[in-house]
């Protein structure tokens, strides 16, 4: 495990775990094309036209809010779920004491600060998103007397939610609350609420010996990945209907991965569906986005080079472990 004193300093970059940005962002970024109805990259294609989003400065601004959010929120959730994290093997930069609970703590404080100080500079429905998602994520998720991480249907709930609220975040920058936009967020919402039932699998173990009560605990391996698969299908199916060809594609392009998912009921096809889901929605966001290629290349390759000077640990990866 190497000590180099700057790769220690970038600990307090990576306790925000910015490779989970990227899920977030692209819900985000997904909103916003919906809201300037730029959809159809396929059709774009095939009558031989392009149309790229080089820059806006709200939305800039509304990533960045968003980016602090999530950051917080991420670090609060590893505060409270030390012992948890401890015995699923997993992000241990607290729990091994490379980081305090106090410095990690003011962290977190100083990101919701920015995120909320940002919110305010775009716009009142901009804030009042960022709180209500920093209210859900920060507190009801993580900490007493709620917990809702904790618990089978208000985890769901909640992880839904957050999704959601990533979508809103890129719709109300320039669009209000119409019918198009509950119809627009839905397959989206179907599909990360199904990837969110996905990633409750890998610790379930963990989970049970702490006595939480997540989904796949109380449901089992089995029903979670049915449930998550019948999701997935329900986006695909409201993707046509609504001729979103964004989502259409990335929904389709995942279909093997979900047919070897329901045939192999295995953690690894699971969690190669989570991961693919991921890398396919990035991918057609970057078509519309090409600046949004170049950051996720550099943030991924600065993960796999921190992880694997500071802990000797393969992360992140594409594999199904």
């Amino acid at each position: 495990m190497q000590k180099t004193k700057w790769i220690a300093k970038l600990d307090h970059f990576f306790i925000t775990r910015p490779m989970l940005f990227f899920p977030g962002w692209n819900t985000l970024l997904a909103g916003y094309l919906n809201s300037v109805d730029d959809i159809h990259p396929v059709s774009q294609a095939i009558e031989g036209l392009t149309s790229f989003h080089f820059w806006n400065f709200d939305l800039i601004l509304v990533m960045m809010a968003f980016m602090f959010a999530m950051g917080s929120s991420f670090i609060l959730n590893q505060i409270a779920d030390v012992e948890t994290d401890r015995k699923n093997k997993k992000l241990f930069l607290i729990d091994e004491h490379f980081l305090s609970k106090k410095s990690a703590s003011v962290e977190a404080a100083i990101l919701i600060l920015l995120s909320l100080s940002i919110g305010f500079l775009v716009n009142f429905t901009i804030l009042l998103l960022i709180v209500i998602f920093l209210f859900i994520t920060a507190y009801l998720y993580n900490f007493k007397p709620f917990e809702f991480k904790n618990k089978p249907f208000s985890g769901l709930l909640l992880n839904s939610m957050m999704g959601w609220l990533a979508f809103a975040l890129g719709w109300f920058i320039h669009r209000e609350l119409t019918l198009a936009f509950i119809l627009a967020s839905l397959p989206y919402l179907f599909l990360n609420t199904g990837l969110y039932l996905l990633t409750t699998l890998p610790d379930m173990t963990g989970d049970q010996s702490s006595l939480k009560q997540t989904f796949s605990v109380i449901f089992g391996f089995r029903k979670t990945v049915i449930l998550a698969g019948l999701l997935y299908l329900l986006s695909l199916i409201v993707a046509i209907f609504l001729k979103d060809q964004i989502i259409l594609v990335i929904d389709l392009l995942l279909f093997l991965y979900f047919i070897k998912m329901l045939i192999g009921m295995a953690l690894s096809t699971s969690v190669k569906f989570i991961k693919m889901a991921i890398f396919f929605f990035s991918l057609l966001i970057s078509f519309k986005f090409p600046f949004y290629l170049v950051i996720m290349i550099f943030v991924y390759f600065l993960t796999r080079y921190y992880y694997r000077q500071r802990f000797d640990f393969d992360y992140p990866n594409f594999r199904g472990n």
